[in-house]
């Protein structure tokens, strides 16, 4: 049996990461960016880290902060509206899984416009072109989502959430600082540290394990 991996086509890890941001950003000839970020971490300075990285560097931006946890529907219909009226070109996603998930929705209607009924990205979407070009910054451990193909909506309206997989949503680009990370609440890194633990023992335990996938979780 043949095994499939996707990856983000870069990643960066360590300290002071997020300085690569400027130089990537030049290098795909971003001209505006749309900064996806909840409004806790605007309010604590978190996404300033990055923010004023783009205004040493003059490149111009727009922040989204309608992030909420467990992104809604309406959440990412407001998103895509704001992407379009700012006339943004690439994203910059910076937070936990809902900052990312959202980010992810967006980019994908975006650029496949036919699916902007946010259900109809349920499952496996026959979508055709890769989402708006992203840069994926996580500030928790837990969830992974600047690496993987997945994100998760909730449809209030149903009462109920849906999961989305589509490997044109996975960001281009992936930035893993501890300095995002180093500046969450204790309480919270701990626990997205304990819910990366537990993804890296369900990944070595999973009867699909394989010596890639044994890597990444040992």
């Amino acid at each position: 049996m043949a095994n499939r991996i996707i990856l983000n086509m870069v990643s960066h890890h360590g300290k002071g990461a997020i300085g690569e941001i400027p130089a990537i950003a030049r290098t795909k000839g971003f001209k505006h960016i749309f900064v996806c970020s909840d409004p806790d971490l605007i309010k604590f300075g978190v996404t300033a880290k990055v923010t004023d990285l783009l205004d040493e560097a003059k490149i111009p931006y727009t922040v989204y902060s309608g992030i909420k946890p467990n992104p809604t529907i309406e959440n990412v219909k407001e998103g895509v509206e704001a992407f379009k009226a700012c006339g943004a070109d690439s994203i910059i996603t910076i937070g936990g899984g809902s900052s990312m998930d959202t980010a992810k929705a967006i980019g994908v209607i975006i650029t496949n416009p036919e699916f902007s009924d946010v259900r109809s990205l349920e499952g496996v979407a026959p979508t055709k072109n890769h989402a708006v070009p992203t840069i994926a910054v996580p500030t928790t451990a837990g969830t992974a989502a600047e690496v993987t193909i997945n994100y998760v909506i909730t449809d209030t309206e149903k009462e109920r959430k849906f999961v989305c997989v589509d490997e044109h949503d996975i960001p281009e680009v992936a930035i893993v600082d501890p300095d995002m990370m180093s500046s969450m609440p204790k309480g919270l890194t701990a626990a997205t540290g304990m819910d990366a633990l537990t993804h890296a023992i369900e990944g070595y335990t999973t009867k699909a394990a394989w010596e890639m996938t044994d890597m990444f979780h040992l």
